[in-house]
Order: structure tokens, then C-alpha cells, then sequence
């Protein structure tokens, strides 16, 4: 199991028994809130704060134990984000800020393909399905992008309520939580007659 955290970077656990299998020291120089993303042989996390500074560490960590730390490959510090976690498909990770400016990135490399404001502000993370990026603003507006290298925003639905949480994906379906609701979307399934 990863985890980050301000004071001791990554760690990795066995889950089976809990033990410390290795740390990386002194990756996060502020609070990190987002859970980490693992793509290919990198582990990446973020760390920020409201007032700014955020920022996004790639380590790999292919050969670390207790003795021998993971080595950061990159950081992104460019409109990075604080609270959201990153989304990850193939070698492309999608970086989603609280101010609404999508940075999408090769994950080996950490070279942005595109960098652009899709507006609002965020306190969920984005998700993938589909061929697609969904992620909602915390005035409940469902955006939607094509998962691909290249900004193509596809959609846009007001769901009219606040929002300040990440949608899920079940059953072919994507379901988002506001403030009073729980809205479901996706084809309904047809059933056979008795």
C-alpha cells in the first residue's frame, strides 16, 4: 500500500502486516491531501496549500527498501493541484487544480501535452471512463474531456448543487453526490419480460 504525506513523502506498506517496506524523504514541502497515482514505474502525489505553492512529485520507486530511498523524477509546479487527485490512463495523466486548469501530461517524461482553464473550482477529483475525463465543480457542473493528448472539452451539464465530491463509476454507470442528492447517469438497462 502508498501513501503520501507532508512529513514522511511516500510510503509503502505491507498490507498483510503493516511493516514499513520504505519512505521517501523531504518530496512534499507543504500538506498533501490527494490520494497517490501509480502509472507505470512512477508514483505520483501532490502537495499545496489554499494559498498556493501546490505542486506534483513523480518518484520511481523500482528497487526501494528501507535503505535505498526512491529518487523524484519530476515535479510539476505549474497550476498543479492541491486537493483533487490526478487520473491516470495509459501513459497520460490528467492533473485537475482547484481552479479549474487541466494540465495533461506524458506520466514517464512529465512533458505536458496541453495546459488549458476549463473554469470553475474543484474540490473532487477527476475520473475516468469511456474514452473520457469527468470531474465536477463545487457549483455542481459536470465537465467532460476527451482522454486523450489533446483539449477537447466534450460536454458540460449544471447539475445546479453544490458539489465537493468525487463522482463513481458502477455498472456502466457515473454517480455524483451533491449537497442534497445522489444523481445517477448512463443508459438504463432493459430487462426481459417475466
Amino acid at each position: 500500500m502508498i501513501f503520501n504525506s507532508q512529513s514522511h513523502g511516500f510510503s509503502a506498506l505491507d498490507p498483510a502486516t503493516g511493516k514499513l517496506l520504505w519512505e521517501s524523504d523531504k518530496v512534499f514541502d507543504k500538506r498533501t491531501v490527494s490520494s497517490p497515482v501509480i502509472v507505470g514505474d512512477l508514483i505520483l502525489g501532490s502537495c499545496g496549500s489554499g494559498g498556493g505553492g501546490n505542486s506534483v512529485s513523480a518518484i520511481k520507486a523500482a528497487g526501494a527498501t528501507k535503505d535505498h530511498k526512491p529518487e523524484v523524477v519530476y515535479q510539476i509546479k505549474k497550476s498543479a493541484p492541491y486537493v483533487p487527485t490526478s487520473v491516470a490512463l495509459g501513459d497520460l495523466v490528467w492533473l485537475w487544480s482547484d481552479a479549474g486548469i487541466v494540465t495533461c501530461i506524458a506520466a514517464p517524461t512529465g512533458d505536458v501535452r496541453y495546459q488549458e482553464r476549463v473554469g470553475g473550482n474543484y474540490f473532487g477529483s477527476p475520473v475516468a471512463a469511456d474514452g473520457r475525463i469527468f470531474c465536477v465543480s463545487k457549483t455542481g457542473e459536470i465537465v467532460v474531456l476527451e482522454a486523450s493528448d489533446k483539449f477537447n472539452v466534450l460536454g458540460r451539464y449544471a447539475l445546479n448543487e453544490t458539489c465537493e465530491s468525487t463522482p463513481a463509476i458502477a455498472l456502466g454507470k457515473l454517480f455524483i453526490h451533491t449537497e442534497k442528492q445522489l444523481w445517477c447517469f448512463g443508459k438504463t438497462r432493459e430487462t426481459a419480460a417475466p
